[in-house]
């Protein structure tokens, strides 16, 4: 559909005459320090917000595709970052301090079990996979968005945040970042991503990189054997070069059509965009009830991913269950799981038994967790205590972490740290950024690990970063390395 007529620019005065009204009432008797959100409904339809420019700017694009579910937040009303080992407490003490006074005003949105407004306003986050890492990305990071736009379920609103002590210049700062976001195709449909597709990037050669991989796939093996750990996580990346700068919606609608069950995210500045389609959850909070995945063991056959890709079959879950390697690897990430949510919760629920989770190239074998948290307990407690699982570190997590430190196993941006958000009233959501790129100009940097028990050949593992790399390759239209071709045959494995 088009925009919504509120934010097509030619109905920019009525939106502002709107937002002066409601702003007026807001800082009446608001203290210099609270925080002002404005929801208005915008109306019926659906918008991805994929016409928006997120290439030259602060943005969080956040989508559950089988949901019908877009968010799209632009701007900063308030910012906060962090790092170190106390990270999460700062992000929550500085949380804590914004919802003490966050007044929040929602006209015309109906009552509280409106889909579209339920969950509003919220705040952003995302923090890198460990506390010492220095990227592009601040390590840790909360963001209560300036301007947040969201559609879900057929209905679409838009929040609009400032600190009081801004208010009197805060309609025009909003407008004006419309306009920037819009300014290039004001009346177009937005999600419908118009704009020409890439040109498809090269994949650049880099043997020294993969030898590399392969070596320490090698120490990670001494190492394990060595007793002093029991699983690493070992990544990889690949470079991709472009002739012209790579645009993030066509790459943003590619994995969005591709992995409609993934959360699918973006994060981006000036220069730098963050981008992945992830299909693990992290951690989850509704009204007290934390809900938390163990996602661990990779499973593929050609013959199967072909089956997938067309709908014509689909594959076994046996092949994947069977495994002994894959159920070894998912017990492990199923007890830690289970360890760090247990004291936080006066009741928790597991799955009886893993079930296969079916993605366009790969299967996974994942446990659900489901648990009513204690009094006191919130997002950044459930945070703290779960990252890093060993599904992307290892385990025991302080002597992993030491070891990818001491080897070099960077994790540039906050590949497998986290993304999410997070409301007003506490409830939010954090996916594990995993299969992913970044992107700066006409360069892209994609990432995938593999995890590494005993029995886990480094052939084989590096066959398997192939395989997770096909999720940003593809939206990227790059092709995927010949090794993967060439490589053992379709295994299970970590």
């Amino acid at each position: 559909m088009r925009l919504p007529p509120l934010l097509d620019p030619a109905q920019r005065h009525v939106l502002r005459a709107r937002l002066a009204a409601q702003l007026v009432t807001q800082l009446a008797d608001a203290p210099p320090h609270a925080l002002i959100s404005l929801t208005l409904t915008l109306g019926e339809g659906h918008c991805r917000w994929l016409d928006a420019r997120l290439d030259d700017q602060h943005a969080f694009w956040w989508a559950r595709p089988d949901a019908d579910e877009w968010h799209l937040a632009l701007g900063q009303a308030m910012i906060v970052t962090s790092a170190g080992p106390n990270r999460f407490t700062a992000l929550q003490a500085a949380f804590a301090g914004i919802s003490a006074d966050w007044r929040h005003h929602a006209r015309d949105c109906g009552d509280s079990g409106n889909s579209a407004a339920r969950r509003l306003p919220a705040a952003h986050l995302g923090f890198a996979f460990d506390d010492e890492a220095q990227d592009d990305l601040p390590n840790a990071r909360l963001i209560v968005p300036a301007v947040l736009l969201v559609s879900r379920g057929g209905k679409i609103t838009a929040t609009f945040s400032c600190p009081a002590r801004e208010g009197e210049a805060a309609v025009d700062a909003w407008l004006d970042t419309l306009r920037r976001s819009f300014v290039a195709i004001p009346n177009s449909a937005a999600g419908t991503a118009h704009r020409p597709p890439n040109l498809p990037p090269q994949r650049q050669p880099a043997p020294l990189d993969d030898r590399a991989f392969l070596a320490r796939v090698t120490a990670a093996l001494a190492e394990i054997a060595s007793g002093r750990v029991r699983k690493l996580v070992v990544s990889r990346r690949v470079r991709l070069r472009a002739k012209q700068p790579i645009a993030l919606a066509p790459v943003l609608a590619a994995f969005a059509e591709r992995h409609p069950a993934c959360t699918v995210y973006a994060v981006t500045r000036p220069g730098m965009a963050f981008i992945g389609a992830t299909p693990e959850r992290l951690i989850a909070l509704d009204d007290g009830i934390a809900r938390a995945d163990a996602l661990a063991g990779t499973a593929w056959a050609a013959p199967e991913a072909a089956a997938l890709r067309t709908g014509e079959a689909a594959p076994t879950e046996s092949f994947a269950l069977d495994d002994d390697k894959n159920s070894r690897e998912q017990g492990l990430v199923v007890d830690a799981v289970r360890s760090a949510l247990a004291p936080l919760c006066q009741t928790l629920e597991q799955a009886a038994a893993p079930e296969v989770l079916r993605l366009r190239d790969l299967q996974h074998l994942r446990t659900q967790f489901a648990g009513h948290v204690r009094t006191g307990v919130d997002l950044f407690d459930l945070i703290a205590a779960l990252h890093p699982t060993p599904a992307v570190g290892g385990t025991p997590s302080l002597a992993a972490q030491r070891w990818l430190r001491a080897h070099r196993d960077t994790r540039p941006a906050w590949f497998t740290g986290g993304v999410g958000w997070i409301d007003a009233g506490g409830n939010g959501e954090v996916v594990v950024a995993l299969r992913c790129a970044r992107i700066s100009g006409g360069f892209a940097d994609c990432y995938a690990g593999v995890g590494i028990v005993p029995g886990s050949r480094p052939e084989q593992e590096f066959a398997e970063t192939e395989i997770k790399l096909t999720a940003a390759l593809d939206a990227l239209q790059c092709r995927p390395h010949p090794a993967l071709e060439s490589a053992p045959t379709p295994r299970t494995g970590t």
